[in-house]
């Protein structure tokens, strides 16, 4: 055992191509592991079954009221679909908006608890534009090209007032090694006090262990969220690939578990999974009943450790700025410019 970590030491300090600090992160986690194993075995940290019954009742934790995380999209809370200490994917293909709604719940979270978003596909100025999209429904090619009215320059122009009333964090120039993700996140949970941690994606991590197998890389960032995510007590939500195997099959199209890309792992750790699902991507213009599935999007909840399995309907703009509780088949969603003129840019933010 000595000589394996004498070995791993080794290679960490003699490798050239990585930062000084992401060395030391890794070092300092390589210690803790050795110490962790060469450890007497914890006896302290068992209870029987009656004194954590008493304990949990005593403190009234038993049977608390817990709302879980407040997501903004009613038919999701309702469900109490959303809490600290889970581990939650949210999978589906290129196209279906798993960015926009990640960007969503950010948003909507952010109106409660303190959130840590952590782009690793978009820089923060991309993330912003898509949250300036999302409060005023402002096309984010629009945006993204400058292609502004006045009315619509004061209207971002009042977003300040917006942001500030929210609790995010945004990061895009983190590392992608799990160790360094794991040591930013309990920084801003120690200062922030950070309850909400949004990764996009999940893909796109890595790890100084298995190079060589993706999947066993995969597995291990997986599983090193979810710890993360009960030893901290926080909802980390993650966006992940689907592999092309849904496209292939007949039918629907409608992903399955089976999808998620790269490592079995993921399905096995998370506490939560969703697939975000589009419809008229594919072709499909009408549902089972005939009614319309233009700006339809569907979250489908595959997987639950807590409760049942469901599926949850959206309505999103022709833009893709925003999605909405779903409240009919509609055939188009926009804010006009009648209504923009009705925004009153000199006195507080509109929304």
């Amino acid at each position: 055992m000595e000589d394996r970590f004498c070995a791993q030491l080794k290679r960490i300090i003699e490798r050239k191509d990585t930062d000084g600090k992401l060395v030391f992160e890794e070092v300092r986690q390589l210690v803790q592991e050795f110490e962790s194993t060469h450890a007497e075995p914890d006896l302290d940290g068992t209870v029987s079954l009656n004194s954590l019954f008493v304990d949990q009742l005593v403190f009234s934790k038993l049977l608390e009221n817990d709302p879980g995380v407040i997501s903004g999209f009613e038919d999701l809370d309702d469900a109490g679909t959303f809490r600290l200490g889970e581990y939650v994917v949210i999978g589906g293909r290129p196209a279906m908006g798993k960015t926009q709604l990640l960007v969503n719940l950010a948003m909507n979270m952010s109106v409660h608890v303190p959130v840590l978003y952590l782009s690793y596909d978009l820089s923060d100025s991309a993330v912003l534009k898509r949250m300036i999209s999302n409060l005023t429904g402002i096309a984010l090619a629009r945006l993204e090209r400058g292609d502004v009215n006045d009315l619509e320059k004061k209207l971002v122009a009042s977003m300040d007032k917006e942001f500030a009333s929210r609790k995010l964090f945004i990061n895009d120039s983190a590392y992608s090694n799990i160790t360094h993700v794991k040591e930013l996140c309990r920084k801003h949970i120690e200062r922030d006090g950070v309850k909400v941690i949004v990764i996009d994606h999940l893909q796109l991590l890595s790890s100084n262990r298995y190079r060589n197998n993706r999947e066993m890389e995969m597995s291990y960032v997986s599983r090193s969220l979810k710890t993360m995510a009960k030893e901290n007590n926080v909802l980390i939500i993650v966006s992940s690939q689907l592999s092309r195997s849904c496209e292939q099959r007949g039918g629907d199209k409608r992903p399955q578990l089976s999808d998620l890309r790269e490592s079995g792992a993921i399905e096995q750790d998370a506490d939560k999974v969703f697939f975000l699902y589009r419809p008229e991507y594919y072709g499909f213009l009408q549902d089972e009943e005939g009614n319309s599935t233009q700006g339809i999007s569907e979250l489908i909840l595959a997987k639950n450790r807590s409760g049942y399995l469901d599926r949850f309907l959206f309505n999103r703009d022709e833009h893709f700025t925003r999605l909405m509780p779903f409240t009919g088949y509609l055939e188009e969603f926009r804010i006009g410019r009648s209504r923009m003129e009705n925004f009153d840019t000199d006195d507080d933010a509109p929304f």
